[in-house]
């Protein structure tokens, strides 16, 4: 059987040598980064995925074990232009969360919810962590590992609350490579709090925030992402209510609006519109959390598109416990929504939920 890294040698390529474990990648510019597929390198950053999905391939020696592999993500600015650029949105049309798909070795192995925040005078950046474990047969002769970014396919309950070509931009901070010493299941430990299980990638509630993504903001949306293992998995939420996202960045289309007095005028066009916006949910009467034992909870399995029973109880005026069961391992998309929410709420607020505690 042919190693995959001979498919991609030419006779200029100098073999690059595998990186020891611990491995840690933070530039796309490292030797042992030797593919970047529909993603741009970055010097300070692994890449930016440039298409619908985006890989890049490392070079790492395992020795025959077992590893464990972080990766950070992350939705700035720069994202959301990148997504403008290649999806042209409509007037009107709001930026929506991003549901992505992380594969490795082309399996799938987790997934990801990012929503930026409406600030006073900024959006507030997103990160999100994921977490997952790899055999010692998965690496292969060649030592590669295949990190891909793409969509994940959405049920249709959620699919005009999601952004299409989710993964347009994204970011990939940072790659880190351990290897995993004892047995790596970790099922019936105790349960963690909302900002630990994120941290440590067993769910996605819109992101972290924070130069690496370490400190957990507040609500961002109606939608948890759960990537703990296990048949059964318990999650305790806080729901709340959020600012409407904004209205998506549009590329000016006149040239007067593309010298830098153009973009300067826009940009406090934009900034007066989000402290706006921002003001108006303060100062709205429908911006009340909603009642927990109202809301419908909905939960999709985002490997075979299967719906996931669950049971939910709710334990006090705001929390709500969800208890899903679930035929596979693989990511499950959990989504609130509240039928009698009034139309006029939607316009300046929305329903959204914080993951308070999460058992597995």
């Amino acid at each position: 059987m042919t190693a995959t890294g001979a498919l991609f040698a030419t006779e200029f390529d100098e073999p690059a040598p595998p990186r020891e474990l611990p491995a840690v990648f933070t530039s796309g510019g490292d030797p042992e980064v030797l593919v970047a597929d529909q993603t741009a390198r970055g010097a300070a950053i692994v890449g930016r995925v440039q298409g619908a999905s985006g890989a890049v391939m490392l070079k790492i020696r395992t020795g025959g074990r077992p590893v464990r592999v972080r990766v950070n993500l992350h939705v700035d600015a720069a994202t959301q232009a990148a997504w403008s650029r290649a999806v042209i949105p409509g007037r009107g049309v709001r930026e929506l969360p991003r549901l992505i798909m992380v594969r490795a070795q082309g399996t799938a192995r987790a997934a990801a919810l990012l929503s930026r925040r409406r600030g006073r005078l900024r959006m507030v950046e997103a990160h999100a962590w994921v977490e997952f474990d790899l055999g010692a047969q998965e690496m292969g002769a060649d030592e590669l590992l295949i990190i891909e970014l793409a969509d994940a396919g959405l049920p249709p309950w959620a699919a005009s609350a999601l952004s299409p070509l989710a993964a347009v931009g994204v970011r990939i901070n940072r790659v880190e490579v351990t290897a995993v010493e004892g047995p790596a299941d970790n099922l019936g430990g105790p349960p963690l709090d909302g900002a630990s299980a994120q941290l440590a990638g067993l769910v996605s509630a819109g992101g972290l925030v924070g130069a690496r993504g370490r400190t957990e903001g507040p609500a961002r949306s109606r939608f948890v992402v759960l990537n703990a293992a296990g048949s059964t998995v318990r999650c305790r939420l806080r729901t709340t209510v959020a600012s409407v996202p904004p209205e998506a960045f549009r590329h000016p289309t006149q040239p007067w609006l593309r010298r830098q007095q153009g973009q300067t005028v826009l940009k406090a066009v934009r900034v007066a519109k989000r402290g706006a916006g921002y003001a108006l949910f303060e100062a709205s009467p429908f911006t009340r959390p909603p009642d927990a034992d109202r809301l419908v909870v909905r939960a999709t399995h985002l490997v075979d598109g299967t719906d996931c029973p669950l049971r939910t109880t709710p334990a006090g005026p705001d929390l709500l416990d969800v208890l899903v069961e679930r035929a596979g391992d693989g990511p499950v998309l959990l989504g609130l929504a509240d039928p009698t929410a009034e139309r006029a709420r939607r316009r300046v607020s929305d329903i959204a939920c914080q993951v308070v505690e999460l058992e597995s």
